[in-house]
């Protein structure tokens, strides 16, 4: 184990250097560009007019956090991408050690090619933003700093998880992108359809999204190092981290538990996982009829727009079946589980229109 991690620094090192540069030009860059002393209009609800005044503005705490999501993003299709091709899995899986073990390797690496150039950029902004005229509240970035190390340790196991439930690169990326969106299906057809009956954490559809703890945590920050109070909404703050922290934990146990099931022949060849097309797709079309079509525009003045709306989801169904099977030569279980659960989302909607809806007036 000891010798795998010291090549997998080795492996690791220039990628780690290009992104330790790239995240810390950025910062540093805006940083000696910004101005952090600005004029800005405040509302005076005693005369009902807007007044100007002279405060702290600028904290660039959304450069640190667009960095962090994106390594978050690009690092996962980096570390697992050897086993999507059949030659790198013969390679590594010839090599006298576990599978799971590589897996845990390639996890450690992971995370240092994502908090070290983090870690570096965000210090070297902090200390040109301390050294520039400015009137924040610079105590707060030291725990923004530290509040925001969790959720990158989350982020990056959602996405390794869901990037190798695929075969390809290019199918790991899609399943990421698609898994990270697949809860915010059901919350848009709750808004459209019982927004009076849904609580507030469910209404936001965004709760739902991995990165939405990200973006609750900075926004907070941000409001404190401009000496105010924080500007969130708590309850939101803590559902999305307390979800992300779910997720993350069930996408470890889920990456280390199926390391050892991987089989190297499988590299290259259609991603059949449960997590993938196979079901992504299906969930994807039920949900969207539900949420872009109801039985009122199909009846009335917009039922051209409807049937549109019917007929691209369609589409879009069988485009990701010529995806899913890399040919026009779909299957007829695919064209059965996507007549499925469109006829489905259509007698659903017409059951929640007609019965369901009514039952609640």
């Amino acid at each position: 184990m000891k010798t795998s991690l010291a090549y997998e620094f080795k492996r690791i090192f220039l990628p780690l250097c290009i992104f330790t540069a790239i995240a810390a030009v950025l910062f540093a860059v805006n940083a000696l560009t910004s101005d952090f002393i600005g004029t800005y209009h405040v509302f005076d609800e005693a005369t009902e007019q807007y007044f100007p005044i002279t405060g702290p503005t600028n904290t660039l705490v959304y450069i640190p956090a667009l960095i962090l999501c994106a390594l978050c993003f690009i690092v996962p299709a980096m570390q697992f991408s050897y086993r999507m091709k059949r030659r790198g899995t013969d390679l590594w899986y010839a090599l006298p050690i576990k599978r799971r073990n590589l897996v845990l390797v390639r996890l450690i690496g992971g995370l240092a090619l994502i908090l070290i150039p983090y870690t570096i950029s965000y210090w070297l902004g902090f200390l040109i933003i301390a050294c520039k005229d400015n009137l924040f509240e610079l105590v707060w970035y030291v725990p923004l700093f530290f509040a925001s190390l969790p959720v990158a340790l989350c982020l990056f196991g959602i996405n390794a998880f869901c990037f190798t439930r695929a075969n390809t690169v290019g199918d790991g990326i899609i399943f990421m992108i698609m898994l990270s969106l697949a809860l915010t299906m059901p919350v848009l057809f709750l808004n459209n359809h019982y927004y009076k009956y849904t609580p507030s954490l469910i209404r936001n559809a965004t709760n739902f999204f991995p990165f939405s703890a990200v973006i609750w945590i900075f926004l907070d920050f941000n409001s404190l190092l401009l000496g105010r109070s924080a500007v969130s909404d708590t309850g939101s703050l803590i559902f999305s981290c307390v979800l992300c922290a779910a997720e993350g934990a069930a996408a470890y146990f889920g990456l280390i538990f199926t390391a050892d099931k991987h089989k190297a022949e499988n590299a290259g060849q259609i991603s059949d996982s449960l997590f993938g097309y196979k079901t992504l797709i299906p969930w994807f079309v039920f949900f969207s009829v539900l949420t872009m079509s109801t039985p009122a525009s199909l009846l009335f003045g917009s039922a051209a727009f409807s049937l549109i709306n019917l007929v691209v989801i369609l589409i879009g169904g069988l485009i990701g079946y010529f995806i899913y099977r890399r040919s026009f030569r779909i299957k007829k279980c695919d064209l059965i589980s996507l007549g499925i659960s469109f006829l489905a989302g259509i007698a659903f909607m017409l059951l929640n229109q007609y019965a369901i809806l009514p039952l609640l007036d």
